[in-house]
């Protein structure tokens, strides 16, 4: 499989999914929250599904062409200037030279770039020059521009959940399976801006709704009691968990959960 830096622990998931979607013979999958839509991108690469649609909220793949460009103009100044990679924190020279070249580039590009220039744990915040501080993780692009070839080659728009699914309900049929991975209702527990998140409510408005389209979800979220809990409270049976531990720090840990949810067209 393929990935980018920005995928986090749904690629852990892959195999899961892809067993998911081979096993129940799915050709289509809707992925409601894209982000980088990792697990869309690779049922589609390796033909697995013959449409993928995904929803870039974020319109994260409308800058990554330039990102890319930024990215290893930047690295490669980094180079030239002696820089090595390393876990280790910048020394101040050299601080100095790339909170310099950040400060030149827009904003909006500094949440892709964090990945190779900013601690992990800052990276979800909201960042500013002073945070570029290192020079670690994969300082290439090439795994990236072959990720987003693919993603070209998909269909891919940028709107609210509910339009998404509203808008693509007329396609779904019993080969169709969506993938929910919506802000975790328990984000209070998570290092981000908290109004990015759903939280209960929000969750439970989105059960409600693809329940009554009665299409086969797979649906992430942080605890898996939790899960549970709101899928039994929509009167859903026919469901299958598996839970893994993901290594935030490295002396905590959390729960992620799949469930994948059977609630077909009658």
């Amino acid at each position: 499989m393929i990935s980018i830096p920005f995928s986090g622990s749904k690629r852990n998931r892959y195999k899961e999914v892809k067993q998911i979607v081979q096993d129940q013979g799915y050709k289509k999958v809707y992925e409601a929250f894209g982000g980088s839509a990792v697990l869309s991108v690779n049922l589609f690469r390796e033909g697995i599904v013959e449409r993928a649609v995904i929803n870039d909220y974020d319109r994260l793949f409308d800058l990554y062409p330039d990102y890319l460009d930024i990215k290893d103009n930047l690295i490669k100044k980094c180079l030239e200037a002696g820089f090595i990679k390393s876990n280790k924190r910048l020394n101040d020279t050299q601080r100095e030279y790339l909170q310099s070249m950040i400060a030149t580039i827009d904003e909006k590009y500094w949440r892709l770039l964090a990945n190779n220039f900013v601690f992990s744990g800052k990276q979800t915040g909201t960042l500013k020059p002073s945070d570029f501080t290192y020079f670690h993780n994969d300082i290439t692009t090439e795994k990236q521009r072959e990720y987003l070839q693919t993603v070209q080659q998909m269909e891919r728009v940028s709107m609210d959940y509910k339009e998404f699914l509203t808008e693509h309900y007329k396609d779904f049929d019993d080969t169709t399976i969506i993938i929910l991975d919506p802000p975790y209702m328990n984000s209070t527990q998570k290092a981000y801006d908290n109004r990015y998140f759903f939280g209960l409510s929000a969750t439970l408005k989105m059960l409600q709704m693809v329940k009554e389209m009665q299409v086969d979800f797979i649906f992430f979220n942080m605890i898996e009691r939790d899960v549970i809990e709101v899928l039994k409270v929509f009167g859903f049976q026919d469901f299958k968990v598996s839970t893994r531990r993901i290594t935030q720090t490295s002396t905590s840990s959390r729960e992620d959960c799949l469930a994948y949810v059977r609630n077909q067209f009658s």
